[in-house]
């Protein structure tokens, strides 16, 4: 998916998939809901939930277990509104591995997907294909979060209520399983809580103290010694700050505290720690190597995969690249053990981020170019000066070709020159010419290949805004002095040129060009600028089934395309 891919998303963002997110054929790719906005992304194993400021709930992805809650078990390649809780308002949104919760503004809880461990608290293990009110609150809650086998919901009070499997001890209860929501006790409100696959996460209102509980594999709670034998309960994290975010995957934690320093503990084979592969295992929670000096402002954590949002609204990925779920290109799945800057989206403010077990899902709005980073400039005329070719220059700068500061045609052998026509000379046959595959289209210029007497040249069609007297020198001295004087021949050149600009909007007729190689350019004029205009335009993605046409200047017929859809 290339940057200037992007012109069309609207000023609310659109949601960047990247990995196996079952969209796009899993292509990197993107979407936005139609007159609504997106407020809240979570991911689960391969399936994604997202909802709007009105209260929607869409979803697509993996099925299998109907934890879309679309009433089958087919999986959706397009976002879907769950219907049967369009009437509720939804607040907050969580994805476990197979199952899925939604919390509304009237204090209802529902839950759908797979129950084989009772995550869904209905109390039974039974699954269920759309959604079942599970808990009625006094107040809309405050945040869900779901792991493989248990399900958490917070509510304004900063109480827990918890439900499924406790073999781990996730619940935090002196139970083996919970079929139905059960309150938990912890020293403080909880003000957020994150879920792992088999362990917890929570941060206290008032201290800002870090609390986990499940599941000890690997050092993911974080805890000393001492108090690794009670990781069936609650316990805190020693940290040197406040925390004011938590996330969890598989078998690793992090934790973001107010000065903006991510710190991270547990399994980290694949480098979702983030500590430069220092450890494989980390039992006490340590601060990332680096994060390029930037500030954290929001973290997410997948299955082996982290993310994190920077105050500068960019997006930093590390862990197991599988898939391409860390965002750094469709061919580059290795994984990394240190942040990296997700450059494809170096364009986007960044908004959320979740991470699934397979895939990142990102909401993002455009830029002002007013919102660019120093570095990002600095990156880009580096690019542009090491490029050779115009083509190259196109490819790397997002708003096109700089302005030129001369104008007119670079100088042609004499050889290659076409001249105007005198009246009474007789027509030449037509010499059969190569078409480029591919004509590169910009907003300042159209460039054409044309082959005559057995050589090439280029002809540049200029814009009106481009002057039409001053020539560009770009060939040596020795191509200087084989140019006719201007003096035997003035103004030759010129007036051919301008014919060929009058042909452009009014074509003339055939028969006036008579000499056999102005016939041949004129002729591939004609066809390239006929062969711009109707070509067809690029399918978009869209549940209307319209076309969105995507500019010419960014239509390749030997590059991918991303699909772009819009959900109404």
């Amino acid at each position: 998916m290339a940057v200037d891919d992007d012109f069309d998303i609207p000023d609310t963002g659109a949601v960047f998939t990247f990995g196996k997110s079952r969209f796009a054929d899993n292509a990197p790719s993107k979407f936005w809901i139609k007159n609504d906005i997106i407020v809240e992304i979570a991911c689960g194993d391969e399936h994604t939930a997202v909802l709007t400021e009105s209260g929607r709930v869409f979803t697509i992805g993996n099925n299998n277990m109907g934890q879309l809650g679309l009433g089958t078990t087919k999986p959706v390649l397009k976002p879907s509104c769950v219907k049967s809780i369009k009437p509720e308002k939804v607040v907050h949104i969580g994805c476990g591995r197979s199952h899925t919760i939604a919390a509304c503004f009237s204090g209802a809880v529902y839950a759908w997907g797979h129950n084989g461990d009772g995550q869904l608290g209905t109390g039974d293990h039974v699954d269920h294909l759309s959604p079942v009110q599970i808990l009625k609150l006094e107040a809309p809650a405050a945040g869900v979060a779901a792991g493989s086998s248990h399900s958490i919901v917070l509510t304004e009070d900063g109480e827990l209520y918890v439900w499924g499997n406790n073999n781990e001890g996730q619940l935090g209860l002196d139970v083996g399983e919970q079929l139905i929501p059960a309150l938990v006790t912890l020293p403080e409100p909880v003000v957020n809580v994150a879920c792992g696959y088999y362990h917890n996460i929570a941060i206290s209102a008032g201290s800002g103290q870090a609390f986990t509980w499940g599941e000890s594999d690997h050092g993911k709670l974080g805890l000393t010694d001492g108090l690794l034998a009670f990781h069936r309960h609650p316990q805190e994290v020693i940290l040197p700050e406040k925390v004011v975010q938590v996330a969890a995957g598989s078998a690793h934690t992090l934790f973001l505290t107010e000065n903006g320093v991510i710190y991270s503990c547990g399994l980290g084979s694949s480098g979702e720690l983030g500590q430069n592969g220092g450890e494989l295992e980390c039992w006490l929670p340590k601060p990332l190597m680096e994060t390029d000096g930037k500030l954290v402002v929001a973290i997410a954590a997948g299955a082996n995969h982290s993310s994190a949002i920077t105050a500068d609204g960019f997006l930093l990925t590390w862990g197991c690249g599988r898939h391409g779920k860390l965002c750094q290109g469709e061919e580059n799945f290795t994984s990394q053990f240190t942040p990296g800057l997700v450059r494809r989206l170096r364009h986007i403010r960044v908004v959320l981020v979740d991470c699934g077990g397979c895939h990142t899902m990102v909401l993002g709005c455009r830029r002002h170019e007013a919102q660019g980073t120093e570095e990002d400039s600095e990156e880009n005329n580096q690019d542009v000066k090491l490029s050779s070719t115009a083509r190259s220059r196109r490819r790397l700068l997002d708003n096109g070709l700089p302005p030129l500061k001369s104008v007119g045609l670079p100088p042609l052998k004499h050889t290659v020159l076409p001249t105007v026509p005198d009246a009474e000379d007789v027509a030449q046959p037509i010499i059969e010419t190569d078409l480029p595959d591919t004509t590169d289209v910009t907003d300042n210029e159209t460039t054409l290949e044309v082959e005559c007497n057995g050589e090439k040249s280029t002809v540049r069609f200029l814009s009106e805004s481009e002057s039409e007297e001053e020539p560009v020198i770009q060939e040596q001295q020795k191509t200087m002095e084989k140019l006719p004087s201007p003096e035997k021949k003035p103004g030759r050149l010129a007036r051919f040129f301008s014919s060929l600009r009058r042909k452009k909007s009014s074509p003339a007729p055939r028969e006036e060009i008579v000499n056999g190689c102005e016939k041949q350019v004129a002729d591939c004029t004609k066809s390239a600028v006929g062969s711009l205009r109707e070509r067809p335009a690029k399918e978009a993605f869209v549940s209307s089934g319209d076309a969105r046409a995507l500019p010419k200047s960014q239509v390749s017929t030997n590059q991918k395309q991303s699909k772009a859809c819009v959900i109404l």
